[in-house]
């Protein structure tokens, strides 16, 4: 068997100015103006590339084919006619020896309504709580008993980035209990949260070991391994 495939052609190029071209282009516009715009720029180009390949040559070269005029048109003419003629890229035979299998896919399957969608959807999805893969997780009130951090400082570090809120519900923030050290934040948490935007997925991040830097970047934090973990937060989200 015989296949049939596309071989991409090298392109020699001659460069040519968009200026000259854009000159060419007023010329035979003027002297043309019957002519369409895609046969004007088409023809534009194709004098501009003869133009360049023909100031490429010495002047003796140069002088021989400008000695006859008519048979200079003759050959431009039959070049050009020629290279219309090729298709735009050349065609290679391949030669295969098995046959070629035609297959084809099972498709996107039967389609459901939206209801019914999410109730299949319901049957896969877990419901997990927050304080399964985020671990301790405390409220103001609680921040405020366990360390004695008032509830202003707790919203002013939350809101310049420099602990770690977690939405629970609809409105109220949590925040997960290993951030703090000594009743405040760990240094270098507000610099992670500018690199990681969100609080879920920056927080994942933090409590995930990661052996390009020997354990949890939160662990690596808490050891003051600060440049180690901004450089891998910047590889993983930078």
């Amino acid at each position: 068997m015989v296949a049939i495939t596309r071989k991409s052609q090298v392109d020699a190029g001659v460069g040519v100015h968009s200026a000259a071209l854009a000159d060419l282009l007023k010329v035979l516009a003027r002297h043309n103006p019957g002519l369409s715009r895609p046969a004007l720029v088409a023809t534009g180009k194709m004098m501009a590339v003869v133009s360049a390949a023909a100031a490429r040559l010495s002047v003796e070269q140069q002088r021989r084919l400008a000695a006859d005029e008519t048979e200079l048109a003759h050959i431009v003419e039959v070049a050009v006619a020629e290279l219309a003629a090729k298709p735009s890229q050349a065609l290679v035979e391949v030669s295969v020896e098995k046959p070629v299998e035609v297959s084809r896919g099972a498709g996107v399957g039967q389609l459901v309504d939206l209801e019914e969608g999410r109730q299949r959807l319901a049957q896969f999805a877990t419901p997990t709580r927050l304080e399964d893969w985020a671990g301790p997780v405390a409220g103001p009130g609680d921040i405020e008993k366990m360390f004695g951090t008032k509830r202003s400082t707790l919203h002013e570090w939350h809101k310049r980035g420099a602990v770690i809120g977690l939405l629970k519900g609809e409105r109220k923030h949590v925040f997960p209990v290993a951030q703090f050290v000594d009743g405040r934040p760990i240094e270098g948490m507000s610099q992670i949260t500018k690199i990681i935007h969100n609080p879920r997925v920056a927080w994942q991040w933090l409590i995930q070991p990661k052996s390009s830097i020997g354990g949890t970047p939160l662990d690596n934090l808490k050891k003051g391994n600060l440049d180690e973990v901004l450089d891998a937060a910047n590889r993983d989200f930078g």
